[in-house]
């Protein structure tokens, strides 16, 4: 079963990278986290829910039964921001998901970037600060990469994954980026 996990993402991979659009590059690449946080035991996932005003969207709002082979460590809701970028995401984009997530009342956010959070020194050191700004108030930001998709072979390998990067999270006092 593990090759027909993998193959899927390829595919979902493959499809996010060729859309000639932008909108249809993070479309896909919203199909495919959306497959896979549905893959996990006791995860159900909403798509591209406007707030009441139209001022807000949440790519992925996952609610999570805590299940113990799903996410039994993770909040029952949390947001999933997917972007599909050609370069890392910068610190304004990730100040922005924090905001939204205070909107909507959540404790955790999952910040899927194609390519990671930004490497221009000032930049990182201010999301850095994000992170542990967010994390004083509560507020935690998980962030996983194409990279750490491309490793899954099982829907329990993303729970796994998600869960490590929970508690480097608390280890390191803000999001964690990473080796």
């Amino acid at each position: 079963m593990s090759w027909i996990y993998q193959a899927r993402i390829a595919a979902y991979l493959r499809r996010a990278g060729g859309a000639g659009t932008n909108e249809g590059r993070g479309r896909n690449y919203e199909n495919l986290l959306a497959y896979l946080i549905s893959s996990i035991p006791g995860c159900e996932v909403t798509r591209n829910a406007l707030n009441h005003y139209g001022t807000e969207e949440a790519d992925l709002a996952v609610s999570n039964m805590r299940l113990q082979q799903g996410l039994p460590l993770l909040p029952e809701n949390f947001l999933v921001e997917c972007k599909n970028w050609s370069k890392p995401v910068d610190s304004t984009t990730l100040g922005y998901f924090v905001n939204v997530m205070v909107d909507r009342g959540c404790s955790l956010g999952v910040l899927a970037a194609a390519n990671g959070i930004t490497g221009h020194r000032q930049h990182r050191d201010r999301a850095y600060a994000i992170g542990a700004a967010a994390l004083i108030r509560h507020i935690r930001i998980l962030v996983i990469t194409t990279d750490d998709l491309r490793t899954l072979t099982e829907p329990g390998d993303l729970a796994t994954l998600l869960h490590r990067r929970n508690s480097q999270l608390t280890a390191n006092g803000t999001i964690y980026f990473g080796p």
